[in-house]
């Protein structure tokens, strides 16, 4: 499973993912019209051309059937087969979790709620499944069941620094910032060097304006990995909040010598620059985003931006221009670059009324 800001987001960035596999055969499409569900033998087509042969009337043998379906990406007819099985034996465990994890996969995560709450009816403590349940409800924006379920891995297992990790992501997905940061502390108290906690602790300061702590939780990041490209734009951006240019661009640089042509980096050592006066400079590094996004917007207002501060009005007003008619999606950066178009326009104006009294 973004958002923004990346990751623990939205369990986009999950701690841990799992992954299960089952044993796989290939299906020919002539099986279904072989399969007799009451009663006798299910022959299964395999890839080296032999069969797998499953009483059909036993629950396992159906399971292992939706399982091969799924290794072949064939999931409506692997649930099928799951709820074959399951007309047989409705509490059969295996049965449901596949199903379930198979709805997933289809991103059916009601349905696949419903699986998982059938098996918890029969385990009501079972943690992997807690687990699963809770991992996938943040996409049904259901954050505050996620977090409750988080609490009962964590009460049934209360040195679960990944319950307590998962919870703190769902409390950041929904800005509960504060608490997000007190859980990734109760987890560093347990692991100090686990870098996930270190991580989204760090962007949950910065959801709370505590740029100076975000700065800190991220320098212990770079100790682990010197190297870390996201630790290190973090930090940058965390600078720049705080006004600190000279230091924001030194850390930007620093992300490009890892990867020169990160644009949103590019973009953001542009305004540092032009904050800083530095508006030639800010002009080539907004240059390198439009030499391969030359209708990016933010780049071509802040090459404007740059040109206006260096007293090329004309050149300034084409490039506000071009941002007004790109359309932009961002309505303030529309805005924004209407009003210095005004200013470059009013300024040009002047300059030219002044050499015409000259």
């Amino acid at each position: 499973m973004n958002k923004n800001p990346e990751k623990f987001s939205s369990l986009n960035r999950l701690v841990v993912v799992l992954l299960i596999s089952s044993p796989i055969f290939l299906l020919s499409n002539s099986f279904q019209q072989e399969a007799k569900v009451d009663f006798g033998t299910i022959s299964v087509p395999t890839t080296e051309g032999g069969t797998v042969n499953n009483n059909s009337s036993t629950v396992q043998g159906l399971v292992t059937i939706g399982n091969e379906l799924v290794k072949n990406i064939k999931y409506q007819e692997a649930i099928s087969y799951y709820d074959m099985a399951l007309a047989i034996d409705p509490n059969n465990t295996n049965a449901l979790i596949d199903k379930a994890e198979t709805f997933s996969k289809l991103n059916r995560y009601d349905e696949a709620i419903k699986s998982y709450d059938k098996v918890l009816t029969i385990q009501p403590t079972n943690i992997s499944i807690l687990y699963s349940k809770a991992d996938i409800l943040p996409y049904l924006a259901r954050y505050n069941e996620a977090i409750a379920i988080y609490d009962k891995i964590f009460s049934l297992n209360p040195h679960s620094s990944n319950a307590l990790g998962r919870k703190g992501l769902a409390l950041y997905d929904t800005g509960r910032f504060e608490e997000a940061v007190t859980d990734f502390n109760n987890v560093l108290e347990m692991e100090s060097n686990n870098t996930a906690a270190m991580y989204y602790k760090a962007l949950a300061l910065d959801g709370l304006a505590n740029y100076t702590e975000a700065i800190d939780v991220r320098s212990e990041l770079l100790e682990i990995n010197p190297k870390d490209i996201d630790t290190l734009e973090g930090i940058a951006l965390d600078l720049t909040h705080l006004g600190n240019y000279s230091q924001a661009v030194l850390y930007f640089d620093k992300v490009l010598t890892i990867d020169s042509y990160r644009m949103n980096v590019l973009l953001d050592k542009g305004n540092a620059l032009n904050n800083l006066s530095r508006y030639n400079e800010a002009i080539f590094s907004f240059d390198r985003v439009l030499d391969t996004y030359p209708d990016q917007d933010k780049a071509l207002n802040g090459k404007g931006m740059a040109l206006f501060k260096l007293g090329k009005y004309a050149d300034a007003v084409k490039y506000f221009d071009k941002v007004l008619t790109i359309n932009s999606s961002d309505i303030d950066l529309t805005n924004e670059a209407m009003k210095n178009k005004i200013m470059a326009v009013s300024a040009l104006e002047n300059v030219e009324k002044f050499n015409a009294t000259r």
